[in-house]
């Protein structure tokens, strides 16, 4: 994932893996802004960055026991409060986007091949569709 300021991630959660039949969307993340930390490495809960400690407990702390960076720079992502959202029904659900994706000619088959990696997921590029699957929640 190379993300800028400006794309929209929509994170998403089936009903199982690697064959879910629903993919509910747990956040619209509109990237407001992308800031490289001055150390891959590790990260104070006093620097800049770092919202209040929640955040750090959540989204900092853990990369001072793991996944050690030697050439490649470490960012954060800042969603843009104005943009980003939870999308949900009437009744406070997370809405299934596979109805969506349907509708746009990607098969739930291409869905499941799409995200896959070995036995984990990863990111689907949804390109040109994700102004429209933004704006489908509206």
């Amino acid at each position: 994932m190379k993300p800028n300021v400006g794309d929209i991630n929509f994170w998403v959660s089936g009903d199982s893996f690697p064959n879910f039949c629903r993919l509910y969307c747990d956040l619209v993340f509109v990237v407001a802004e992308k800031v490289y930390w001055g150390n891959a490495n590790i990260i104070d809960r006093n620097d800049v960055i770092v919202d209040n400690d929640e955040a750090y407990n959540d989204h900092y702390r853990w990369a001072m026991h793991q996944h050690h960076l030697k050439r490649r720079r470490r960012y954060t992502l800042k969603a843009d409060p104005e943009y980003s959202f939870q999308p949900q029904d009437i009744e406070n659900n997370l809405i299934d986007i596979i109805p969506f994706l349907i509708e746009q000619g990607i098969t739930i088959d291409d869905v499941r091949q799409g995200m896959r990696s070995g036995f984990n997921s990863k990111p689907l590029r949804l390109e040109s569709l994700a102004s429209k699957l933004y704006n489908w929640f509206e």
